[in-house]
């Protein structure tokens, strides 16, 4: 019983830093050292809390926190994600078990599109650029956001928007219609994104992807989801 309430407050902690991470990222563009350091010195004590052996356990979380720095210091040299990220999520890999760190990817882009374009359209609504529209453009960005959302619902498992019977129907007849039926949410997805992108040029030379927020918002889903807690599952039973 100890080590599940121990095991609360660790995940308690990770979620309250990574909520400040959001803070400080949306408001000054950096994330402190200090705080990738205090979520990466907390996963040993999460580690000893849900009894996670030495071997295969932490040899793979420490192997798959290698991989992703690996990986994200070449999207840094290229200049596709800054260094605060890159440690960030170095960070977060410690905690996240290798079989659900493709769920953490999934969600933090997801989200990240969701911020993209929430932020962008409010960016935009305050643009000063010459010969645009920005009432318009923001509009426009707005209705993407909220496709961007409902995207991001479905794939995340949360509120989904019905599909029609009829159209279910006709799918169920037809290949050709179920085929359409699958592809068109993707279409939809190019074309709100590749939009969205074009509008938010007209007012900003760089486009600015929140890195920061969304690792961290993905962070927060797999604490809420009860991701972390299930490996804590046989430990607090025993």
């Amino acid at each position: 019983m100890q080590n599940q309430t121990f095991t609360y407050v660790l995940l308690a902690g990770l979620a309250i830093a990574l909520l400040w991470v959001i803070v400080t990222d949306l408001r000054h563009r950096t994330i402190s050292n200090r705080l990738t350091l205090t979520v990466a010195l907390g996963a040993p004590l999460y580690w000893l809390s849900i009894g996670l052996p030495l071997w295969p356990g932490i040899g793979f979380q420490i192997g798959l926190a290698l991989l992703v720095f690996a990986t994200c210091c070449v999207l840094f040299a290229i200049r596709q994600m800054g260094g605060g990220n890159v440690k960030l999520l170095t960070a977060l890999a410690l905690w996240i078990p290798p079989s659900q760190f493709t769920l953490l990817l999934i969600a933090m882009a997801m989200l990240g599109w969701v911020l993209t374009m929430g932020i962008a359209a409010w960016r935009v609504a305050h643009s000063t650029t010459i010969r645009t529209r920005p009432a318009r453009d923001t509009a426009m960005l707005l209705v993407g956001t909220l496709i961007a959302a409902l995207f991001a619902s479905a794939v995340l498992g949360g509120p989904q928007l019905p599909v029609p019977e009829a159209l279910i129907a006709a799918a169920a007849s037809s290949a050709s219609a179920a085929i359409a039926l699958v592809a068109a949410p993707f279409a939809v997805l190019l074309i709100v994104t590749f939009g969205s992108i074009r509008i938010i040029r007209r007012h900003e030379r760089d486009l600015w992807v929140p890195y920061g927020p969304a690792i961290s918002l993905a962070g927060i889903w797999i604490v809420a989801s009860g991701q972390l807690l299930a490996q804590a599952g046989p430990v607090a039973g025993g």
